[in-house]
């Protein structure tokens, strides 16, 4: 296949949105508006869609159109920058804020063919590479005008597309099937237990011990190897498992230095930066990882709680709401170890907590089942990716 390679300007119009400013929090024109928050992986997400006055002028400029794509401008996870999802007139007269960029496709680059491209470039962090900033990635009109896109006829970007779309379709039922599986798990959980804030008669420090990921000048990037001790930060724990990457290690020395942050089996793991509640329970086979600064490592006191209790409490919509309304920040919330200490909990009986384990284990073995499917699937997913705009698909 015939791909030449041009720069997003020549095949699109850019702009960024409009800036949220005090003056226009009410007026004559209020309007809907969408922000980053309202851009997932899978779509656009609408259940929360902001107002701000527009002068029919800025409508002009900021009026969302069908086929129209928009873009994360700026993320501290550097694989959420450039994260797209394509308008497709879901809200009437709707603009956009500056926290998004907008891409309109002109008429030589199919809007899907786009959408796909934006994905694979932010998913691979190829957007975060090409942004500025510290902490805080920044993509920016001008950078993302110049971008590179890879560009075939129209019959063969519908081509390419309409293929990508099955196969992420295939992803997207399997997901699906998983979430009836959490579904089950937390429904086991609510019927044995209750309400697990509601009902919480301890702190979660009562219960289980907590540590931070080391930070400052305990580890620094320039501490990692290939093939090392692993880290286990945020990104590293995928639906309610350990997934390490050899790319974040230490050697075993710079391990030994920091033997406080070593996981040992039956620990849970858990996120504190970005999504809340994402966490697994340390298996034998992680016994010695490392937790990475993003992280923090809660190990059950013997006496009062077992992991696998800890991680489906923490892991329960309810606590995860919870944890996003007490983090600090509002940009990448964040928990310190006060604010999880101070959690309230149900604290049942080892007895009863070992029962739901033992149940909730057998659901886990299928789950996981599935969840190898899914991973393949993505595998799959990514090399289709990869051939389309490399032309050989």
């Amino acid at each position: 296949m015939k791909m030449e390679t041009v720069s997003l300007s020549s095949v699109a119009d850019v702009n960024l949105g409009r800036q949220r400013s005090p003056q226009n929090h009410t007026g004559p024109s209020m309007r809907n508006y969408l922000r980053a928050a309202n851009v997932g992986w899978n779509g656009l997400l609408l259940d929360d869609v902001k107002r701000m006055n527009f002068t029919d002028a800025e409508m002009a400029v900021f009026r969302l159109e069908l086929g129209d794509l928009l873009l994360n401008e700026a993320s501290g996870s550097p694989l959420e920058v450039g994260k797209p999802a394509l308008w497709q007139g879901e809200i009437e007269d709707c603009a956009y804020q500056n926290t998004l960029l907008r891409v309109r496709p002109g008429p030589e680059i199919d809007p899907r063919y786009l959408l796909h491209f934006f994905r694979y470039e932010a998913a691979t962090g190829a957007f975060a590479r090409g942004s500025r900033g510290v902490g805080i990635h920044h993509l920016g009109r001008a950078a993302l005008s110049e971008w590179s896109v890879p560009l075939c006829c129209l019959d063969e970007q519908r081509r390419i597309a309409a293929i990508l779309d099955q196969a992420d379709a295939l992803r997207a039922s399997q997901r699906q099937v998983l979430a009836e599986f959490e579904r089950l798990a937390e429904a086991i959980f609510t019927d044995l237990f209750g309400d697990p804030v509601g009902g919480g008669s301890s702190l979660l420090g009562d219960i289980a011990d907590i540590q931070i990921g080391p930070f400052g000048s305990l580890l620094h990037r320039e501490d990692y190897v290939e093939s090392g001790v692993p880290l286990v930060n945020p990104m590293h724990i995928v639906g309610g498992v350990i997934r390490a990457d050899p790319a974040f290690s230490v050697t075993p020395d710079k391990a030994g230095s920091l033997s406080d942050y070593r996981l040992h089996a039956g620990d849970v793991i858990m996120g504190r930066r970005g999504e809340m509640g994402r966490c697994a329970v340390v298996a034998p086979e992680h016994e010695g990882y490392l937790c990475g600064t993003g992280s923090l490592i809660l190990r059950p006191r013997p006496d009062r709680s077992v992991g696998g209790y800890l991680h489906a409490a923490l892991s329960h919509p309810r606590v995860k709401a919870m944890l996003k309304r007490v983090a600090l920040g509002s940009t990448l919330p964040n928990l310190n170890a006060t604010i999880v200490k101070s959690l309230p909990v149900s604290a049942p009986s080892l007895a009863e907590q070992r029962h739901f384990v033992a149940i909730s284990s057998r659901i886990a073995a299928v789950r996981g089942d599935q969840s190898s499917a899914l991973y393949a699937l993505d595998a799959l997913f990514g090399s289709l990716q990869s051939r389309a705009f490399r032309g050989e698909l």
